[in-house]
């Protein structure tokens, strides 16, 4: 979400990982002092709001002072909660399993939004994206067995089932979209083969 420094790569290329596992940390002294700070400020808030609303029953202190009181601790509840949401920001993990592909940045590159630092592919099962002319519509439907082959693999035969048939037709290729389902136990297939 913003640029910072790598300081941890912590996955092996072509490694599996598993969902959450800690891929690459990231500088976050800057946001650890902002969290302590946020503490200490949430800290003081939530103790003067105690004594406050003592002094508020015994009448000492009037309802107006008593919500600014509260209104000050909920803003520092609020930073508190800001300043850990960026620090999470500065560890990413892996969203689901899967496998890493190759590593992009090194230790004490500077990354910024949007930046490939690698790749993760849940290849376990494959969607097969497929195009049919428009005169097979009515035949081709959720469930359908299907074969496929790849030039990587003479002879070799992948079986999948239809998972969805797109809703448009193509104007220009009167074609449409279906999409199977294949199995990969053995990582045979790669994503966009």
């Amino acid at each position: 979400k913003t640029a910072n420094l790598v300081t941890a790569i912590h996955f092996r290329e072509g490694a599996r990982v598993a969902r959450g596992t800690v891929l690459v940390e990231m500088d976050s002294a800057q946001v650890r002092a902002d969290l302590a700070a946020a503490e200490a400020a949430q800290t003081e808030s939530r103790s003067q709001y105690r004594r406050s609303r003592e002094l508020a029953t015994a009448r000492v202190l009037s309802a107006a002072q008593l919500e600014q009181i509260e209104a000050t601790l909920k803003a520092n509840e609020a930073r508190v909660a800001s300043a850990r949401a960026r620090l999470e920001d500065t560890i990413i993990r892996a969203p689901f399993a899967g496998r890493t592909g190759l590593r992009r940045v090194s230790l004490g590159a500077l990354v910024t939004p949007g930046m490939v630092i690698t790749t993760l592919d849940d290849t376990s099962s494959l969607r097969l994206d497929f195009t049919l002319p428009e005169a097979l519509l009515g035949a081709v439907h959720a469930g359908l067995a299907v074969e496929a082959g790849s030039i990587a693999w003479p002879g070799r035969i992948f079986r999948a089932k239809v998972e969805s048939v797109d809703s448009r037709v193509d104007p220009v290729t009167r074609s449409f979209t279906a999409r199977a389902r294949l199995g990969n136990a053995d990582d045979a297939l790669k994503p966009g083969m």
